[in-house]
């Protein structure tokens, strides 16, 4: 495993693949926000479930771990139109993540403005669990936005969301201990996480998106 870090030992990258988060230590991870690679054949209903389930289960029993008593889980997944139906992945993922230990505490949304899709205003859902057992006082806050599909890194391959739907997530999450993000592509989350005085996290499985990643946030290959 590759490891990046900064200077000052407030960013760490590693690539690899996030369904082992070794390196990381137990309960030290305050917040975990990441917007997995998104679902995006029209296979129907069943392969979306399969997709739910792979998320909670092979990757969520490592954010389970690493992410400290009552520490935030946010997810933002896009939704699609298959030509027949929404798929709805709010309620496939709610549905696996809560047979996993997970409960739903805040939900919001992202309509994307002007998308790149045959369909008008794609939806991006804002979704924060708790482990089973820990508890988010409801807020009076409407996590709701209407923004276009921000302009991501030219060498990025994929899209980033917008930096004040980040940063409002960030600020209504716990306020000790790091920020993960186990999908970290382009490193949009470290930027805001870093520019909010968060200590970060990433791991990215692809190589290139690594370094774009580590340039960007001007981090030092330190070991592998």
């Amino acid at each position: 495993m590759i490891v990046y870090e900064s200077r000052d030992g407030r960013a760490r990258l590693y690539q690899g693949d996030s369904r082992d988060l070794s390196p990381v230590p137990t309960a030290s991870v305050g917040v975990i926000l990441t917007s997995p690679p998104y679902w995006i054949a029209d296979s129907g209903r069943g392969a979306a479930d399969r997709y739910a389930r792979n998320l909670a289960v092979a990757f969520g029993r490592e954010w389970r771990r690493v992410l400290a008593p009552g520490g935030d889980l946010w997810l933002v997944l896009g939704d699609r139109h298959d030509g027949r139906e929404w798929v709805g992945f709010d309620g496939l993922v709610t549905g696996w993540l809560r047979r996993t230990g997970w409960r739903l505490q805040s939900k919001g949304l992202w309509i994307q403005t002007r998308p790149r899709e045959r369909w008008d205003n794609r939806i991006n859902y804002l979704l924060r669990f708790r482990k089973a057992g820990s508890r988010v006082r409801p807020s009076g806050a409407t996590l709701c936005w209407m923004l276009p599909l921000p302009r991501t890194h030219p060498e990025s391959i994929w899209d980033a969301t917008p930096e004040p739907v980040l940063r409002a997530l960030l600020l209504a999450s716990r306020k000790r201990g790091a920020v993960l993000d186990p999908f970290c592509g382009a490193g949009t989350v470290g930027r805001v996480a870093l520019g909010l005085g968060r200590e970060w996290i990433g791991v990215e499985r692809d190589p290139r998106m690594a370094r774009l990643t580590a340039r960007r946030l001007k981090l030092i290959g330190v070991r592998s």
